[in-house]
């Protein structure tokens, strides 16, 4: 019996290695993206301190408004442009998704043709067994029936092998 041989299994280690890259790229991307998210945290929790310290004091010089209006501008400036970077990320972890998602289907796709030519190879294996096993025994049994005296012809001995070879 012959052992089984994918002839695709170099394809499907690419696959698979190609897949893990990806997954590594969306990691990456979510790690990129937690990072923004944490840094407009950040920016706005430092935003509501500073607010409240100004605020907070007894009394407020001019200098000191003018300080905390200025800061308001540089921190929603600040903030416009990490929303902007969070919305890119967003996007690029989304596209990233989509790569993860079509790698995982190339490497279901040739798993699945591996599956059903292991299947078929099976088949084909237990097939060959059963028709060796069925040859066996009627060689067994002509060979039986000739030295028991009982006369077998050729014509019946090729009757019964084509009957056989019909059923396999």
């Amino acid at each position: 019996m012959s052992t089984f041989q994918f002839r695709l299994d170099r394809v499907l280690e690419w696959y698979r290695t190609q897949l893990q890259l990806e997954e590594s790229r969306l990691a990456a991307c979510l790690a990129a993206l937690s990072l923004v998210q944490e840094r407009i945290a950040r920016l706005q929790a430092e935003r509501l301190s500073v607010e409240r310290d100004a605020i907070s004091g007894s009394s407020i010089l001019g200098c000191d408004l003018a300080s905390l209006g200025f800061y308001r501008l540089r921190a929603k400036n600040d903030a416009a442009g990490m929303d902007e970077e969070r919305v890119r990320r967003e996007r690029t972890l989304c596209d990233q998704r989509a790569a993860v998602l079509a790698a995982q289907r190339r490497v279901r796709l040739v798993e699945k043709l591996r599956d059903r030519r292991l299947s078929e190879h099976r088949f084909a294996e237990d097939r060959a067994l059963e028709t060796l096993a069925a040859e066996s025994y009627l060689s067994k049994w002509i060979a039986a029936k000739r030295t028991a005296g009982v006369g077998v012809t050729i014509a019946q001995e090729d009757t019964t092998l084509r009957r056989l070879a019909e059923r396999t």
